[in-house]
This record gives C-alpha cells, sequence and structure tokens, in this order.
C-alpha cells in the first residue's frame, strides 16, 4: 500500500469540522496528519483534504483548505514528519482502491428554531453544565450589582426564565448582569480565584457612537462569542481567548488591550460583571447583537495575526537600496534622529531643572524651531502627561520660557494649537498606557513626554523581566500603531566614577535608575548632568547613542540669569575659578543602536 493510500484510510477516521464545535482545530488537526505526519505534498494533500471537506458543515472554500495545509507545514511539531507513514497499523489485507474511501458524515446541526436571545446567548457563551453567575439585583442610584449574583448551571437558568418577559427578563427590571466566565460548583462568592475556565476576557467602550464601536470590535478579527448592546452607550464584546490559567489570561487579556485603542481599562479581571442579553436595562433592551464572530479559536486569530504582522516585519535588498534617507516620511527630528514610533529618555538628577528644559524643548519644536541646532521637520503636534508639578508650577514655567524666548503673538496661536497637556498623577502600568494611548489618538500627537517614568511605570524598574514586558511588549506596539514618537523624562542614579572622573558615553547611557534594558530599548539616551559648582549654574546634556547625527554629540547648558530660560555656555572660555572644575564629560562618541 503506498503513502497515499494510508493517508486516505487514516483520514476516514478524522471526524468532519462542524462550525461551532471545534471545527478550526478539527481541520487543522487533519492537516498536520496529512502533511507532516505522512510528509504528503501540498497537491496530494489537498486532494484528500478537499474529498473530507464535503462532510464539514458548513464545507471550506480551496484557499481556507490550502491556509490550514500551509500552516500545518510551517509550524514547528513535536514528532518527527512522517512518523505516521512508518506505522503498520493502516495495512489491510487486500489492495486499497482510494476513490472508494468515504468520509463520515455527522448528524445535521441546527439552530433551534425561534430560539430566545437569552438561550441563544447562553448556549454559546457556556457548555452543558456549567455553573453560571446572573445578578439582578442592583442599585436604584447607580445601576450597580448589589450582591454577588446567583449560580447555577446553564439547564437550569434556561428551565426558569427561557420565556419571553418571565422572571429576570422582565421589562421593569433596572438591569441584569451576567459574568463573563463559568464558575466551580458550589462556590458563590464571584472571586476572580472560583473562575472554573479562563474562556473570555470583555472589552467595552464606550466613547464612541454604537455604531463605530460595534464596527471597531467586528474589524478586530478576534473570536468573539457574543456582541451585547448594554442598552446604555456601549457595545460589549465577550472574546473567547480560553487560557489555560489566570497567567495566561492575563497575558491575552493585555494583547487584547493594547490592540484596541480606548478599551476601558478597568473590565481586566476574568470574573467580571457583562450585560445579559434579553434583560432590560430601565427599559430599553440589553440586546444580543451577534454570536460566534470571527475565527473559531483563539488560536487560529494568533495564527492569522502573526501570519499578517511577518509580512509586515520583512525587509528585502531591493527597499533598503531605494532607501531615501534625505525623504523619510517617518522623520520627525534632525536626521532621522528622532523619528514615529520611535523612543527617547532624558535623564538628569531631582532639582536640576529638567521640566524648564523639557518645556522649553517642547516649545521650540512645536513652534518648528531648533532647539539648540536640533530641528523637527517641521512643527509637531506635542502632548506632556506628567505626575510632579500643579498647574501653576506648569504655568511658571510656562510663562518663564515664553518670556525668555520673547515669544511673538502668533507664535502663542500656534502653541495653542501644538501643545497639548495632562497631569496625571494616579495611573500606572497598563491604566496608564490605555489612557496615554487615548491621548495620543484624540490629540493626533506626533510626540508625547510622560515625566517621570518612575510615576508610571507601576512595578519594579531594576526588574528586568518586568521593563522589558512593560516597554516591548505593552508600550512598544503602542508607538508602532499610532506612529507617535515617546521620551520618558528620568532620573540620573550617578554622574561620576569613584574616582571622581566623569563617566564615558556609554556609562551615562547607563546612568539612570534601572535595568539596563532601558538604554537598550531606547533609540537615544540623553543624559543631564551638572558640571562645576558656578553660578549660573552650568550642564552638559549629552547624547549617547545617536549623537552622530546631531550637529554636536553633547550640549553646554545654563541655567539663564534672566528668568527661567536655558542658554548655551562656552567651555573654552573660562574665568581662573572655573579653570579648577572638574573637566565637562568627555565627547565620546557612542554605538549606533
Amino acid at each position: 500500500m503506498t503513502t497515499l493510500q494510508r493517508a486516505a484510510l487514516w483520514l476516514a477516521k478524522v471526524p468532519p469540522a462542524i462550525s461551532g464545535s471545534g471545527g478550526h482545530s478539527q481541520t487543522y488537526t487533519a492537516a498536520v496528519g496529512l502533511v507532516h505526519g505522512f510528509g504528503l505534498s501540498t497537491t496530494d494533500a489537498f486532494t484528500l483534504l478537499s474529498d473530507w471537506n464535503r462532510s464539514c458543515q458548513p464545507p471550506w472554500t480551496d484557499r481556507e483548505l490550502l491556509h490550514k495545509i500551509r500552516q500545518a507545514d510551517e509550524k514547528p511539531h513535536d514528532k518527527p514528519r512522517g512518523h505516521l507513514a512508518n506505522t503498520s497499523d493502516h495495512r489491510p489485507t487486500q489492495p486499497l482502491d482510494i476513490t472508494r474511501v468515504t468520509f463520515k458524515r455527522p448528524a445535521p446541526v441546527a439552530p433551534e428554531p425561534g430560539a430566545s436571545e437569552f438561550r441563544r446567548f447562553l448556549e454559546a457563551c457556556f457548555a452543558q453544565g456549567e455553573t453560571v453567575c446572573i445578578c439582578d439585583n442592583v442599585s436604584e442610584e447607580d445601576g450597580r450589582p448589589l450582591s454577588s449574583g446567583s449560580f447555577i448551571t446553564r439547564e437550569e437558568w434556561l428551565a426558569r426564565h427561557d420565556e419571553p418577559g418571565a422572571g429576570i427578563l422582565g421589562p421593569e427590571r433596572r438591569g441584569v448582569f451576567v459574568r463573563i466566565n463559568p464558575f466551580k460548583p458550589n462556590l458563590y462568592s464571584g472571586s476572580d480565584n472560583d473562575v472554573s475556565a479562563y474562556r473570555h476576557v470583555l472589552v467595552e467602550m464606550d466613547e464612541r457612537p454604537k455604531a463605530e464601536q460595534e464596527k471597531a470590535l467586528r474589524d478586530t478579527g478576534m473570536p468573539i462569542s457574543a456582541l451585547i448592546d448594554s442598552g446604555g452607550k456601549s457595545i460589549h464584546a465577550w472574546v473567547r481567548v480560553d487560557a489555560p490559567d489566570r497567567k495566561e489570561w492575563e497575558a491575552r487579556r493585555d494583547l487584547i488591550y493594547n490592540l484596541i485603542p480606548g478599551i476601558d481599562p478597568k473590565n481586566k479581571n476574568p470574573a467580571r460583571f457583562s450585560r445579559l442579553p434579553g434583560a432590560f436595562r430601565n427599559g430599553c433592551p440589553q440586546r444580543l447583537i451577534a454570536t460566534q464572530i470571527g475565527p473559531e479559536s483563539w488560536a487560529d486569530w494568533l495564527s492569522d495575526r502573526e501570519t499578517a504582522d511577518d509580512k509586515a516585519t520583512i525587509v528585502t535588498v531591493k527597499d533598503l537600496i531605494c532607501f531615501d534617507e534625505d525623504n523619510d516620511p517617518d522623520n520627525l527630528i534632525g536626521k532621522r534622529w528622532l523619528t514615529r514610533g520611535s523612543s527617547m529618555i532624558i535623564s538628569g538628577g531631582t532639582g536640576i531643572g529638567k521640566s524648564s528644559l523639557m518645556m522649553q524643548i517642547v516649545i521650540r519644536w512645536a513652534l518648528g524651531k531648533d532647539f539648540f541646532g536640533i530641528a523637527p521637520v517641521r512643527p509637531l503636534r506635542i502632548g506632556i502627561v506628567q505626575a510632579e508639578n500643579d498647574k501653576g508650577d506648569l504655568a511658571e514655567a510656562f510663562k518663564g520660557v515664553i518670556k525668555g524666548l520673547k515669544m511673538a503673538t502668533d507664535d502663542i496661536r500656534i502653541l495653542q494649537e501644538n501643545l497639548h497637556f495632562r497631569t496625571e498623577s494616579v495611573r500606572t502600568g497598563d491604566a496608564f498606557l490605555a489612557y496615554a494611548t487615548r491621548f495620543i489618538t484624540r490629540s493626533k500627537l506626533d510626540l508625547i513626554i510622560g515625566d517621570p517614568l518612575f510615576s508610571y511605570f507601576g512595578g519594579d524598574l531594576s526588574d528586568q523581566g518586568e521593563v522589558s514586558t512593560f516597554l516591548r511588549n505593552k508600550l512598544q506596539p503602542i508607538l508602532h500603531q499610532t506612529k507617535v514618537a515617546w521620551i520618558w523624562m528620568h532620573h540620573i542614579s550617578k554622574a561620576q566614577r569613584k574616582d571622581g572622573e566623569p563617566l564615558t558615553t556609554m556609562e551615562l547611557a547607563h546612568a539612570g535608575f534601572g535595568s539596563s534594558e532601558l538604554a537598550n530599548w531606547a533609540r537615544e539616551i540623553a543624559v543631564l548632568a551638572e558640571v562645576g559648582q558656578s553660578k549660573p549654574r552650568r550642564f552638559q546634556l549629552a547624547f549617547c547613542k545617536r549623537g552622530s547625527r546631531l550637529t554636536a554629540s553633547a550640549l553646554n547648558l545654563q541655567h539663564s540669569p534672566n528668568g527661567i530660560v536655558w542658554d548655551q555656555w562656552n567651555p573654552m572660555v573660562m574665568t581662573g575659578a572655573q579653570l579648577k572644575e572638574p573637566k565637562p564629560f568627555p565627547a565620546r562618541r557612542g554605538p549606533r543602536a
């Protein structure tokens, strides 16, 4: 018997794929068996799979079958290629006619005619016998749940309430809630620890019209078990992630939250309440819009998404040859010194004037003017999110800089359009990143400054794993998506060696508090450190990674004697007293990152 014949016999024992019952996984399993297990060519695998496909409900398109075959061929597997072909399980006693191999057809599966929204929702989101939590005890003042809810099986809920207007579905209700995941039996606290399956993540956004919300949710291409009109101003999506444990559920939740701007960050736990379709909220129906949207599983969506993302990472030799450095559409500042989607960290000691320095930088760049030779390609729209200064402090720095720079009335009008300030001192971690994403999107920013990093990180900056996850896995996707450049203001831990000598350029790059991953991640590191003890106070702003792209790899700056503004000073012109000062930092050129 040939390998092709044996593969046909094996495939005859594989049940067909049924939509809503793991059809994607079933088809992928069949493709893996043919391509990897038996080592068939794409043509032979497609021939067998096409015959098997006629039993599937509904059948796959040829394009979808070929996609599954390619997936099976490209992904790594635990067993060696051809391992099924080397077994003797399928050897018949008589010659086999492959054209006579038939594939099992399942009993037809159809939705119950006229099924209610309540039933269709419960059957789409919960399995038979699972414990479901529903709460109809809500506050008259704000409509929030007043108890942990009632915990009974899906079948019990259907037996009690699956009639129009019955029980919890009556139109007089002020709102009815349902928790997004099933619970372990005989546990009634509603605790995250009592969840029995980490199946769904709740996605809600209420700051756009409902039609836009629904379109945005559908356009993600994610597997959505249910799409629900809350009866208020939001659409709820139950994204099916099917995580094996809480930790993986949180990782998948974070991926979703980073991909969709404007998500309500409060829905971050697996026992979260959503709205129950088929019920009413102060006379407005909580409506089931659709079920089973998108791919059948998280793995299928992730595979398709990674395929698209992989294509976006391809850079060909032709791309490199044809790239025009002088006309890069993503350039923002200098000669590709800072570009869209890139990052920078400015570090300095406490109380040396970093905030006023940043105020002067953003004012100049918002006007399209250079900051001591570092020029933007045009006037930039800039946002500043800061936690350490109140409105009076900001006003003092702003007025001091515009007075020192002698701003004209027309300049002030431009600044009103291009500069956007936010004072945020509560949100950290994921909540801060979601807030910043909304700020970037609404204000259409080119550049955003977070001041300081300590206030917004929300973890241990010395932990390389935490820092890498925050910067690379959470923040960087936001930069890629929004095309904004990001600058962190940060605190320096040291500016000199123990022997009193100044640090080298690369030592400066790693002088900020925290993990070295900070310096590795950022496109540019700038360090502001005081030089000597003079009046006015003098500093050097050293550019440690891409200083070679600027006219000078360091700027010599000082506090102006004429107000809250910064001036340049010439280190070659020094008084006798100043000659005793420590030498400025060596202007050594660091390697390009």
